[in-house]
């Protein structure tokens, strides 16, 4: 896919928080860009504050120090041109697929008509038409994940944030969800085209991503930023796909 102007800088992002035990500094110093049109994922061990980071990025936390600049202009407070997808699905029980896909669509400036649309559209491009009317008590894991992930898109934002998406599930819908999702960013009927992802499992991050940033152990710190330049679709058992592997793995360790 072809890149085009940053869309998301991170300047000098410093984060704290004072807990029972004192004052943590969960971020320091980290400093990024992300261009319209990437996918980048995020690694790191747990506790180096890779969820804190999204969160600063969506702006429903503020930084303690540093700057969240979207498309030149800094962060002052929730970016409605971000949406996110969690890893613990976050559907409301008491509404359907339907109603849960088409939330966050409520206060925009849209007709009924254009919303019903809107859902309709990618409650289709996520595999779920004939489920419109269920609740999230009758579907699977990775069907959960699917009305996270139409939720997020039906907003069409200008950038996708994904908190640790598949790591709940089962290693075969994994598999498949990670390759839709590879058609979702590569498919012109969507406008969504820009993905940062955190993830913990570094060959998810070495298979999806144009780049991956490396976070060091707390206070998160970038250690690396690698690009991923591997023919799609990658084959993880090429001697390629292992290097890249083994480069996270030096910066981790």
């Amino acid at each position: 896919m072809n890149k085009g102007p940053i869309i998301l800088e991170i300047k000098n992002l410093t984060q704290k928080f004072i807990l029972p035990q004192g004052e943590v500094t969960v971020l320091k110093k980290v400093n990024f860009n992300v261009k319209e049109g990437e996918f980048v994922s995020i690694v790191g061990p747990s506790g180096a504050g890779k969820s804190t980071l999204l969160k600063l990025i969506n702006g429903i936390l503020k930084p303690t120090r540093g700057r969240v600049i979207f498309k030149e202009h800094p962060l002052v407070d929730v970016n409605l041109s971000t949406a996110m997808v969690f890893q613990d699905f976050a559907l409301l029980p008491w509404l359907t697929v339907s109603e849960n896909v088409g939330l966050g669509l409520e206060g925009r400036p849209f007709s009924r008509t254009q919303k019903n649309d809107k859902v309709k559209f990618y409650i289709n491009k996520v595999g779920l038409e004939g489920y419109e009317e269920a609740y999230p008590r009758e579907l699977s894991g990775g069907m959960k994940q699917r009305v996270g992930l139409a939720r997020a898109l039906a907003v069409e934002p200008e950038v996708l944030l994904m908190d640790e998406p598949f790591s709940s599930l089962d290693v075969l819908t994994t598999i498949n969800l990670r390759d839709e999702l590879i058609d979702i960013w590569s498919d012109k009927d969507i406008p969504v085209n820009t993905i940062l992802m955190v993830t913990h499992m570094i060959e998810e991050a070495i298979e999806l991503s144009d780049r991956v940033l490396v976070l060091s152990n707390r206070p998160g710190q970038i250690v690396g930023d690698l690009p991923i330049t591997l023919d799609r679709p990658r084959k993880k058992r090429a001697p390629g796909f292992i290097g890249e592997i083994d480069k996270v793995f030096s910066l981790l360790a």
